[in-house]
């Protein structure tokens, strides 16, 4: 929650060549400030890029997190937070957002899934439910959950979209937006 609002957090890679994790943040985020949620976005990445312009476009209030040398990008209509690195960061999109939306992305959006794992553990952790967009999450994430032995519970907090609509539409049940833009 940012004030009364219901936040849900964008997520997936930095790099410019993502351009299916961009156009997917960017219709992620349209979608999400059309119901009246507000975006929070970790950094100035592509993703975090794409997901505000989305947000914005459609009127969506935007809690951007970052840290020394992830805010250099305007990102306007964003707020923007600073945290003193990633990882202090990540904690606070974690600890704002009341869901989380996490874009195709190799290995450093995998990494982003990790350590939403990783915070899962601490006591402080909320349950925090994870939609995961794009054909290539299913795959990836029963390779994760073989090799790392994944409890139930952790399991649980995990639900696939194949697009951006599809995604937004599956956090309904667990997030109602409390305004409407």
């Amino acid at each position: 929650m940012i004030g009364d609002n219901a936040a849900i957090a964008v997520l997936g890679p930095t790099g410019a060549d993502a351009e299916r994790a961009r156009t997917l943040a960017e219709s992620v985020g349209a979608e999400l400030a059309r119901l009246g949620y507000t975006v929070v976005v970790h950094g100035d990445g592509t993703t975090a890029r794409a997901a505000t312009s989305g947000a914005r476009a459609n009127g969506g209030q935007v809690q951007a997190i970052v840290w020394p040398g992830a805010d250099k990008t305007p990102m306007p209509g964003a707020e923007k937070a600073r945290e003193p690195d990633t990882l202090r960061a990540m904690a606070r999109v974690l600890e704002l957002a009341d869901a989380l939306v996490l874009v195709p992305g190799g290995v450093e959006t995998t990494s982003v899934l990790l350590q939403i794992w990783l915070y899962a553990f601490t006591p402080q952790a909320p349950y925090r439910q994870t939609v995961l967009v794009g054909e290539e999450w299913p795959k990836t994430l029963a390779a994760l959950a073989d090799a790392l032995h994944l409890d139930p519970r952790t399991r649980a907090t995990v639900t696939f979209a194949r697009e951006a609509t599809e995604a937004v539409e599956s956090l309904r049940y667990y997030v109602r937006p409390t305004s409407q833009p």
